[in-house]
């Protein structure tokens, strides 16, 4: 008994080698120097065998208020472009069976993204990218906004109100960005949060080219355009406390 007691003992004690977790760090390591021109380094990437870039964008809406006062539509969602690029493939056979592998923003180049009816300059917040072994890059970019929209005063504060957000690109000259909506697309609202009293009735995404031209260029501009239409579920009155659509008055 006091030797199968220092057996197990033995075998409690005894170095473990530790199991890999993820792919091999060599590997990660090899594949970001031989992606071409080196684009997790900043160095400059080749030549593109077309001359635009098309990138599909879709819009997830989390929060919105309507400032009635001063027309100021406020938003909070998550933006995803995403293209293909056949320059970054790979095998991951080659590498470990890596298939994906993460773009810092500070050190690759990421669409740029204009909101053209803002009324303040930052609205990007934070931005994640990912290259897969396919060649396809998706950015997923957490948004601010603060647009303009005349308020609808009619049945106030009962009204509908339609917002839109107009976004789209400007000075993207080595890529020659042209902004595209998925098929069947429309505005996300699976993470909407209704904190602030507002119901979302019907969104739509359209792309609208034509309508505008980009000071620096002689072309057209092309936006993409979500229009959100939203009313009061509840209101907030000094007098009279809360109130609902069925006028009921709940005293705070």
């Amino acid at each position: 008994m006091e030797t199968l007691g220092l057996g197990l003992l033995s075998l409690l004690v005894l170095p473990v080698s530790p199991s890999p977790v993820g792919p091999d760090i060599e590997a990660r390591a090899r594949l970001i120097k031989d992606l071409p021109a080196g684009v997790f380094a900043g160095a400059k990437i080749p030549t593109k065998s077309r001359a635009r870039t098309l990138i599909e964008m879709s819009y997830s809406l989390r929060t919105l208020d309507l400032d009635f006062s001063s027309g100021t539509f406020s938003t909070s969602g998550w933006m995803t472009l995403e293209w293909q690029d056949p320059r970054y493939r790979w095998d991951p056979a080659v590498y470990d069976d890596i298939v994906s592998v993460p773009l810092p923003f500070s050190k690759v180049w990421a669409p740029e993204v204009i909101l053209h009816n803002s009324v303040e300059e930052k609205f990007i917040f934070r931005q994640l990218g990912v290259l897969h072994h396919t060649g396809h890059l998706v950015y997923v970019i957490a948004v601010h906004s603060k647009s303009a929209c005349h308020p609808n005063f009619a049945s106030f504060p009962w009204g509908l109100q339609v917002c839109s957000l107009q976004f789209g690109s400007w000075i993207n000259s080595q890529y020659n960005v042209e902004y595209r909506l998925p098929r069947n697309s429309t505005v996300g609202l699976t993470d909407f949060q209704e904190t602030v009293g507002w119901q979302v009735v019907n969104t739509k995404a359209r792309l609208v080219s034509g309508t505008a031209r980009n000071p620096l260029f002689s072309e057209p501009t092309y936006f993409v355009m979500y229009d959100i239409g939203f009313q009061r579920e509840t209101y907030f009155d000094g007098s009279f406390g809360v109130l609902t659509k069925a006028n009921h008055t709940t005293e705070l």
